[in-house]
């Protein structure tokens, strides 16, 4: 009897666990559209579909990824929205990694014009929204990770690009 009750408590845990699986999925560089193998620096233009999935976490879709020659330059705009995403580049050494912010798909804070003149900020919830992202192809680049960023809720990795 006893060993039907665990039997049946690792079988529970064991779904449970596997509805919070991150989401994984492959990119060859080198079958990337425009990708110039020639090319002394690469950059990477990727779009990222997130959607609202079952339950609270996100689900996220790599659907379009385009390679452009040249070198980034650091023109990111601050990130004011607690809700954001994290992407971040990982190499085999870890102080070539530096985080790139930005405002949540999802969770978007629009300035909107009222019949007086005045704007206000309102707040926006989608099912459904696009994340471009730019990101020097470096040497050693090995995978791109997305984390969620809530407030008063724990950095949640929502998705793994790896790169070969």
């Amino acid at each position: 009897m006893m060993c039907k009750i665990y039997f049946l408590l690792v079988m529970i845990i064991g779904v449970a666990l596997t509805g919070c699986k991150t989401a994984e999925s492959t990119l060859s560089i080198r079958q990337v559209r425009n990708f110039d193998p020639n090319a002394a620096n690469h950059i990477l233009f990727l779009d990222f579909k997130i959607s609202k999935g079952k339950g609270k976490m996100e689900t996220v879709e790599l659907v379009n990824a385009v390679s452009g020659n040249g070198k980034l330059r650091n023109l990111t705009a601050p990130v004011h929205s607690p809700y954001r995403i994290i992407v971040i580049p990982r190499y085999p050494v870890n102080d070539m990694e530096n985080e790139l912010v930005f405002e949540h798909p999802l969770y978007k804070s629009v300035e909107v014009a009222s019949e007086d003149g005045r704007l206000t900020k309102q707040n926006l919830n989608a099912k459904e929204g696009i994340l471009s992202v730019r990101i020097q192809n470096e040497n050693g680049l090995k995978k791109i990770e997305l984390y969620s960023i809530m407030p008063g809720k724990e950095n949640i990795k929502i998705y793994t690009l790896n790169l070969e």
